[in-house]
């Protein structure tokens, strides 16, 4: 995925209150992978998923 497909992808998951756990994991790796490449609106859309489906760093490290 580039970073509009990750963008998307936790968007649309969020926007119908779907949390899968292994899916946002995913997410949050390869997003911090190929953080230099989002655009301001991916990096804002991004972000609102992740606190949308109560996502944080502390989820994906395995403390929350």
């Amino acid at each position: 995925f580039n970073a509009q497909n990750l963008a998307n992808t936790a968007w649309a998951y969020a926007t119908v209150d779907r949390s899968d756990a292994l899916l946002f994991v995913a997410l949050a790796r390869a997003t911090d992978h190929r953080m230099v490449e989002f655009k301001s609106q991916e990096l804002a859309n991004t972000a609102w998923a992740f606190a949308k489906a109560d996502w944080s760093d502390t989820n994906v490290c395995g403390i929350g």
